[in-house]
């Protein structure tokens, strides 16, 4: 316990114990003068963590943290994309914001605790939308978009899929430049996204082979079944990485059972075999 409370101090963080073998992390501020922006989430019904970033004259770190991750990931941040953070950051004024004046039972509870140019300031806020508290909005998801860019372990993806759909984020999607390129969708699809899922499917290059992997997912509306069935008739060859809900839904949209695998590398090997 000693060890994980002075790893995870040493990435920003105080780890406080609850209950047995449950670690929730709090967000303390790092020896003057780094820059730290930072938040707790603590969904209704998912678990609790944080996101940091401390920036120190030469470098960045992100941090993530949650109830079931033994120690935080702490990810470096490469300089550019440090940099494009700050200036999105700096353009919120989040030294002027303050405790958002909207509350719920559902949702999720957010604290921010920032020391940027040298000041300091904590504020709260609850489930944050593009229509209702805005720059808090943006100041998560600039922390949760640049933690889902960087994270590695799969402890830390897990927790950011999960609380995805809770930060109106978007379309839950996640695209790796791997040979062949992976697309990943995850979390639950319903007809409202419809457009983005559409945009996502018109922007994947036609000619080129591609793994869909649909083992984080959770389910979508059968409205959306043609879109997925269109999308699977593209000329560059699709199979699919499923899990059981995927796999009964996209069997139900007319997608052949032969292209669902629910091995990684026996999927990758259809897709290298296809004629091109």
């Amino acid at each position: 316990m000693l060890e994980l409370r002075a790893a995870a101090e040493a990435c920003g963080f105080k780890v406080i114990v609850e209950e047995e073998d449950k670690h929730v992390p709090r967000l303390h501020l790092p020896p003057h003068p780094a820059t730290f922006h930072g938040v707790e989430l603590s969904p209704s019904f998912f678990e609790k963590g944080a996101l940091a970033t401390i920036f120190r004259e030469t470098h960045g770190t992100l941090v993530i943290a949650s109830e079931s991750l033994p120690l935080p990931e702490c990810v470096p941040i490469p300089q550019e994309r440090g940099r494009q953070f700050l200036d999105e950051v700096a353009s919120l004024d989040p030294l002027g914001m303050t405790d958002s004046d909207v509350i719920g039972m559902d949702g999720i509870s957010l604290y921010f605790r920032l020391r940027h140019s040298g000041e300091e300031r904590g504020f709260v806020a609850w489930s944050p939308g593009a229509h209702h508290a805005p720059r808090h909005h943006a100041l998560v998801l600039a922390l949760f978009r640049l933690a889902t860019e960087l994270a590695r372990e799969a402890g830390s993806i897990t927790f950011l899929e999960g609380i995805h759909g809770y930060l109106d984020a978007g379309l839950p999607v996640k695209v790796f430049e791997e040979t062949p390129r992976r697309v990943r969708l995850f979390g639950r699809l319903s007809s409202l996204s419809s457009e983005a899922l559409d945009s996502l499917f018109a922007a994947t290059p036609p000619e080129t082979p591609l793994l869909m992997d649909l083992t984080g997912f959770e389910g979508m509306g059968t409205l959306l079944y043609p879109r997925f069935a269109r999308f699977h008739q593209r000329p560059g060859g699709t199979v699919w990485w499923v899990n059981r809900i995927a796999a009964r839904q996209l069997k139900e949209a007319g997608i052949p059972e032969a292209s669902l695998y629910t091995d990684l590398e026996l999927a990758k090997a259809a897709l290298a075999a296809r004629p091109t």
